[in-house]
Protein backbone atom coordinates (compact mmCIF):
# COMPACT_ATOMS: atom_id res chain seq x y z
CA UNK A 1 0.00 0.00 0.00
CA UNK A 2 2.55 2.60 1.24
CA UNK A 3 2.16 6.44 0.30
CA UNK A 4 -1.57 7.76 1.38
CA UNK A 5 -2.82 10.82 -0.16
CA UNK A 6 -5.34 13.01 1.02
CA UNK A 7 -6.37 16.21 -1.27
CA UNK A 8 -6.64 19.64 0.62
CA UNK A 9 -7.69 23.52 -0.58
CA UNK A 10 -5.28 25.80 0.12
CA UNK A 11 -7.82 28.04 1.69
CA UNK A 12 -7.38 32.29 2.68
CA UNK A 13 -6.22 31.85 5.97
CA UNK A 14 -3.65 29.96 5.10
CA UNK A 15 -2.22 32.55 3.03
CA UNK A 16 0.18 35.63 3.80
CA UNK A 17 -0.06 38.97 2.46
CA UNK A 18 1.82 38.17 -0.20
CA UNK A 19 -0.73 35.40 -1.32
CA UNK A 20 1.05 32.41 -0.52
CA UNK A 21 0.73 29.98 2.21
CA UNK A 22 2.53 30.99 5.44
CA UNK A 23 4.66 28.22 6.22
CA UNK A 24 3.69 27.31 9.12
CA UNK A 25 0.31 26.76 8.12
CA UNK A 26 1.70 24.00 6.06
CA UNK A 27 2.44 21.88 9.29
CA UNK A 28 -1.16 22.12 9.91
CA UNK A 29 -2.05 20.97 6.78
CA UNK A 30 0.51 17.99 7.59
CA UNK A 31 -1.25 17.33 10.97
CA UNK A 32 -4.63 17.79 9.50
CA UNK A 33 -3.63 15.00 6.84
CA UNK A 34 -1.78 12.76 9.48
CA UNK A 35 -5.06 12.69 11.51
CA UNK A 36 -7.26 11.76 8.87
CA UNK A 37 -5.01 9.15 7.90
CA UNK A 38 -4.93 7.88 11.21
CA UNK A 39 -8.92 7.73 11.02
CA UNK A 40 -9.54 6.83 7.16
CA UNK A 41 -6.67 4.45 6.71
CA UNK A 42 -5.31 3.03 9.76
CA UNK A 43 -8.70 2.76 11.34
CA UNK A 44 -7.27 4.70 14.62
CA UNK A 45 -8.13 7.78 14.86
CA UNK A 46 -7.09 10.56 16.95
CA UNK A 47 -9.89 10.54 19.64
CA UNK A 48 -9.79 6.94 19.79
CA UNK A 49 -6.05 7.26 20.46
CA UNK A 50 -5.90 9.26 22.75
CA UNK A 51 -9.54 9.44 24.39
CA UNK A 52 -9.90 5.55 25.28
CA UNK A 53 -6.45 4.09 23.99
CA UNK A 54 -4.65 7.08 26.37
CA UNK A 55 -1.87 6.69 24.05
CA UNK A 56 0.05 9.80 22.09
CA UNK A 57 1.81 10.47 19.18
CA UNK A 58 3.67 13.84 19.96
CA UNK A 59 6.69 15.17 17.01
CA UNK A 60 9.72 15.23 18.40
CA UNK A 61 11.42 15.83 15.50
CA UNK A 62 10.64 17.66 12.26
CA UNK A 63 12.36 18.60 9.24
CA UNK A 64 10.91 20.25 6.28
CA UNK A 65 11.88 21.43 2.94
CA UNK A 66 10.18 23.92 0.68
CA UNK A 67 10.49 23.81 -3.38
CA UNK A 68 7.28 26.39 -4.59
CA UNK A 69 4.85 28.26 -3.23
CA UNK A 70 1.53 27.58 -2.88
CA UNK A 71 -1.62 29.97 -3.80
CA UNK A 72 -4.93 30.20 -2.48
CA UNK A 73 -7.31 28.30 -4.16
CA UNK A 74 -4.29 25.45 -4.97
CA UNK A 75 -6.07 21.85 -4.67
CA UNK A 76 -2.57 20.37 -3.04
CA UNK A 77 -2.31 16.25 -2.59
CA UNK A 78 -0.86 15.88 0.99
CA UNK A 79 0.65 12.21 1.30
CA UNK A 80 1.92 10.62 4.43
CA UNK A 81 3.93 7.34 4.61
CA UNK A 82 5.75 5.38 7.60
CA UNK A 83 9.08 5.52 6.84
CA UNK A 84 10.10 3.47 10.33
CA UNK A 85 8.59 1.61 12.88
CA UNK A 86 10.85 1.64 15.96
CA UNK A 87 9.98 -0.25 19.68
CA UNK A 88 8.57 3.39 20.84
CA UNK A 89 9.09 5.62 17.93
CA UNK A 90 7.68 6.40 14.51
CA UNK A 91 8.99 8.16 11.74
CA UNK A 92 6.54 9.59 9.19
CA UNK A 93 7.48 10.99 5.76
CA UNK A 94 5.21 13.80 4.21
CA UNK A 95 4.77 15.28 0.48
CA UNK A 96 2.63 17.88 -0.84
CA UNK A 97 2.39 18.42 -4.74
CA UNK A 98 -0.31 21.05 -6.32
CA UNK A 99 -0.68 19.38 -10.39
CA UNK A 100 2.64 17.28 -10.15
CA UNK A 101 4.66 19.86 -8.90
CA UNK A 102 6.09 18.90 -5.82
CA UNK A 103 5.84 21.45 -3.26
CA UNK A 104 7.39 20.48 0.41
CA UNK A 105 8.57 17.15 1.16
CA UNK A 106 9.13 16.59 5.52
CA UNK A 107 10.18 14.07 8.07
CA UNK A 108 9.22 13.54 11.46
CA UNK A 109 9.95 11.56 14.44
CA UNK A 110 6.60 10.81 16.57
CA UNK A 111 7.32 9.18 19.84
CA UNK A 112 4.49 6.77 21.09
CA UNK A 113 3.50 7.57 24.59
CA UNK A 114 1.37 6.53 27.44
CA UNK A 115 -0.73 9.50 28.66
CA UNK A 116 -1.31 8.36 32.03
CA UNK A 117 2.58 8.74 32.70
CA UNK A 118 3.64 11.13 29.84
CA UNK A 119 6.67 8.31 28.87
CA UNK A 120 7.59 6.72 25.74
CA UNK A 121 5.36 3.79 25.52
CA UNK A 122 6.15 0.73 23.25
CA UNK A 123 4.19 0.62 20.23
CA UNK A 124 1.61 -2.29 20.77
CA UNK A 125 1.27 -5.19 18.05
CA UNK A 126 -2.32 -3.98 17.22
CA UNK A 127 -1.14 -0.73 16.01
CA UNK A 128 2.23 -1.45 14.88
CA UNK A 129 0.04 -3.94 12.83
CA UNK A 130 -2.25 -1.10 11.49
CA UNK A 131 1.17 1.22 10.39
CA UNK A 132 3.31 -1.77 8.63
CA UNK A 133 0.92 -1.21 5.31
CA UNK A 134 2.01 2.13 4.84
CA UNK A 135 6.07 1.60 5.07
CA UNK A 136 7.55 3.55 2.12
CA UNK A 137 10.95 2.85 0.17
CA UNK A 138 11.15 5.95 -1.69
CA UNK A 139 10.28 9.31 -1.53
CA UNK A 140 7.30 11.07 -2.99
CA UNK A 141 4.30 10.10 -4.65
Amino acid sequence: MSWWSVRKIIRFSHCDPAGIVYYPRYFDLLHEAKEDWLRDAVGVGLPALIGTRRQGLPIVRLETDFFAPSRMGDEVDVAVGVARIGGASLGLDYTIHCRGERRLSARTVLVHIDLATGRPAPIDDDLRARLAPFAITTEGT
